[in-house]
């Protein structure tokens, strides 16, 4: 069993969020400036996607460090913890406040762009019954359900975990940080009128889409490959624990980075982004210190600044 800590509790409710949602920042900066008709970045679409990532991992983060600290009664009696888990909501709430408030000034559009793709990620571990639809929303259904248990069907049959899909961790994250993102930004200049025609070169609307989602896909591979011992025992079924190997894994992983490379390799930008992710792909592996997978997360965002320092 893990042993819960101060630094681990700093690291994993404030800093690791706050790093990976750096990744969302760069991207909806580029976004934002490249897309809009004037050449000039819009608050609005960085913050909804800076605080959806900082929700949704925070979110995640918090159930799976509360539900340790339950588990063993001398964490729940330290009141050092109790205080750290209270930063945390507070954080939480001071984040969701700012996502209300850019969402406040956007269009109706944007809302619903920003629900559809940050509720699943926030339902990442949740049973979902979906023969009590209207429950779903609730993060614990074992306590209000147990007297109905009778009268429904066996649970394999009713309750989906979305973590336990084959392969969706890494689907869900390149859709909600590529495609997801993307949607955010344009909604956002559409519905101010500031959206342009065409993009400025080297960039296209193909490139933004696809370079994101397949390097944030990979990325979310990458993250499994450092598990890959932990997901094979607890029976999680991630890309690496269903091919079964690592290096196949890799191989994978740096063909859709060269895939990418050779269709946009125009773009200095994304060709230098898909060199340096496919460097890491072999550097990293399963006994690497799980800080140095954080930089895997900014193959996109040491290129974005590149980008945006040499159009300022």
């Amino acid at each position: 069993m893990s042993i819960l800590t101060i630094r681990n509790l700093a690291d994993e409710l404030f800093l690791r969020p706050i790093v990976i949602s750096m990744n969302s920042l760069a991207l909806s900066s580029l976004m934002s400036y490249v897309m809009s008709t004037n050449g000039k970045f819009d608050w609005r679409p960085i913050v909804i996607c800076v605080t959806s990532d900082i929700l949704a991992i925070g979110a995640d983060h918090l159930k799976d460090k509360e539900e340790l600290s339950l588990s063993d009664y001398n964490n729940v009696q330290d009141p050092r913890l109790a205080c750290w888990f209270v930063y945390a909501r507070t954080f939480l709430t001071i984040n969701t406040v700012l996502l209300a408030l850019a969402l406040s000034v956007c269009p109706i559009s944007t809302a619903l762009v920003t629900a559809a793709f940050v509720l699943p990620a926030l339902l990442w571990t949740t049973p979902l019954n979906f023969t009590k639809f209207g429950q779903i929303l609730k993060r614990l259904l074992q306590g209000s359900s147990e007297d109905k248990h009778k009268n429904q069907p066996p649970a394999s049959a009713s309750i989906l975990v979305i973590k336990r899909i084959p392969g969706m961790k890494a689907i869900f994250n390149g859709i909600i940080r590529g495609c997801g993102i993307y949607t955010v930004v344009l909604t956002v200049l559409s519905g101010s009128g500031n959206l342009t025609d065409t993009l400025p070169s080297p960039w296209s609307t193909a490139q933004l889409i696809v370079w994101s989602t397949v390097n944030r896909s990979c990325h979310a591979i990458m993250t499994d490959v450092r598990d890959f011992e932990d997901d094979t025992k607890a029976g999680v079924p991630t890309i690496p624990v269903c091919l079964g190997s690592i290096r196949k894994t890799k191989v994978i992983l740096t063909a859709c980075h060269m895939l990418v490379m050779l269709a946009f390799i125009e773009n200095s930008y994304i060709t230098g982004s898909c060199l340096f992710a496919t460097a890491l792909v072999w550097m990293l592996g399963k006994n690497s210190p799980k800080k140095a997978f954080l930089l895997g997360s900014h193959s996109q965002s040491l290129f974005i600044i590149w980008c945006l320092l040499n159009r300022a």
